[in-house]
């Protein structure tokens, strides 16, 4: 996603041949000339011009003008037109009554669903700064501050375009999220289970409704692997939640790819003391279980790295950031920060990858049940001390990738002024998106789940309250008027 940077503009430069009229017609053939227009994002033919592949007879495609179809079952809705996101939505199920040659295109439908995705987050991004241009933000300090230096002019005061923390993905969302977890864990305890999941696109789910697709892949239908993938991960949690396969559940937070489960004193102590019978590192015998055998065989081992693959993408400076392969250990032990060093003994079973033979040494901590039931790539570790939420938490403050990254320099005019801060376009620029997040988040799944509910004070230091002012507003009324407010926190004291 390319937004408002020098060389560019902030929405898409697209050009097609407007057909002329019967009036126009004539004087078009006369100058020889080819009448051409520029079109939004939300014309009706966007995608129509954009994959003519896909839609060659040019019909229409989402618009500001479609209104809800009204229907028995349908409940009352306050909006008379659909959005962007729930077109697209309505765009990507399956249906017996429509042809399948959208999706036989291949990774050009993946082209498709992230270009269809990058026009809703443009769309959200475009509101937020036509309904912002006016409004900045700052410390009732700086601005108190700025007036005594005799400033008056809040043009280029405190940030302007901002991303509320109710925007997804937003630095604002990941820091309160951060933050939400550091408050439940002080009042609960740190997690004691953390477990990754990966989906598996061998899954029987999406086999079977390949079936009834015929001539599409599993690896080009990202929308049917974001439903499947969503459905187990609402399965695994209400497992652990239910049937109380680590002990009595108390609380739990996840994203799509991670979860945090919490714990009540005696499941805590009993999985300490039997973390064997929970959690392993080793290869299954394959006479004995050959099941598990071969989910570990394929699903559980990681690399080859290291000298036997220098390409690997888990090496950094010539060694895996994994710390792959591990060290041989008689018995299960929890090192000084809290991490468990899972037992790993030599019992000569091992497994090809590839042209490499690879041992205990080379297998990811997981649980025979989830693994062998969910058939899929599921790493499960267990913690027992504080100073692991440090590698626990960082998953709350993934933010999203990025294609390239810009290095500029800017001198400002004067030692006080400050460099006003775009966070739309800090987010937006270079942003790259790929398919199976297009249609995640085109689904509107959820990104974060906890299910311990934390109310949000704000805090702040004597008079380091935010304010927010127009732009064009004299500083000296700014200060007079936030001057005798009062902030949630100077409320509760008085």
């Amino acid at each position: 996603m390319v937004g408002d940077i020098d060389t560019t503009v902030g929405e898409r430069d697209i050009i097609a041949e407007k057909k002329p009229n019967e009036n126009e017609r004539d004087i078009i053939m006369e100058k020889s000339e080819k009448k051409l227009e520029q079109i939004s994002s939300v014309h009706p033919s966007l995608m129509a011009l954009q994959y003519p592949i896909l839609f060659p007879f040019g019909e229409d495609g989402y618009h500001d003008e479609i209104s809800y179809v009204d229907s028995e079952t349908q409940t009352k809705k306050k909006r008379k037109r659909i959005t962007m996101k729930e077109y697209y939505s309505y765009r990507l199920q399956v249906r017996k009554n429509e042809g399948l040659h959208v999706r036989l295109a291949g990774r050009l439908y993946q082209q498709y669903v992230v270009d269809a995705f990058s026009c809703i987050e443009q769309a959200r991004l475009w509101w937020l700064r036509t309904h912002q241009t006016n409004l900045r933000s700052d410390l009732y300090s700086t601005l108190a501050k700025k007036v005594v230096n005799g400033g008056t002019d809040a043009t280029n005061v405190g940030k302007g375009f901002v991303l509320p923390a109710n925007f997804l993905r937003s630095k604002r969302y990941m820091q309160q999220n951060f933050q939400d977890a550091l408050a439940v864990c002080r009042v609960v305890g740190h997690p004691d289970i953390f477990l990754t999941m990966t989906c598996n696109s061998q899954w029987t789910e999406i086999k079977e409704m390949m079936n009834s697709l015929p001539g599409c892949s599993a690896r080009d239908s990202l929308d049917i692997i974001a439903h499947v993938f969503h459905l187990k991960l609402e399965q695994l949690i209400e497992d652990i939640k239910t049937k109380f396969f680590f002990g009595n559940f108390i609380g739990e937070a996840w994203s799509p790819t991670c979860a945090y489960v919490k714990l009540d004193g005696d499941s805590k102590r009993n999985l300490t003391a039997n973390v064997d019978k929970y959690v392993t590192a080793k290869i299954p015998d394959p006479i004995i279980d050959p099941v598990a055998y071969d989910a570990v065989r394929s699903l559980m081992i990681h690399g080859p790295c290291g000298l036997r693959n220098t390409k690997s993408p888990c090496m950094k400076d010539g060694k895996c950031t994994k710390h792959f392969p591990k060290k041989y250990c008689r018995e299960t032990y929890f090192d000084q920060p809290g991490f468990p060093i899972y037992k790993r003994r030599n019992t000569g079973l091992s497994v090809m990858k590839g042209s490499c033979v690879l041992d205990n040494q080379w297998v990811v901590p997981y649980n025979t049940y989830l693994l062998v039931k969910y058939n899929c790539h599921m790493n499960v570790e267990i913690y027992c001390h504080a100073r692991s939420l440090k590698y626990l938490f960082k998953y709350f403050l993934k933010g999203h990738d990025r294609a390239t990254v810009e290095i500029s320099s800017q001198k400002r005019e004067s030692a006080n002024q400050e460099e006003s801060v775009d966070e739309i376009n800090a987010y937006f620029d270079g942003r790259y998106i790929c398919a199976s997040e297009a249609a995640y988040r085109i689904f509107s799944f959820p990104i974060h789940h906890r299910s311990i509910y934390v109310l949000r004070l704000s805090f702040h230091l004597l008079g380091e309250r935010s304010c927010t002012f127009i732009e064009k507003e004299n500083l000296e009324k700014v200060v007079r008027r936030e001057q005798y407010k009062q902030s949630q926190v100077e409320a509760f004291f008085i």
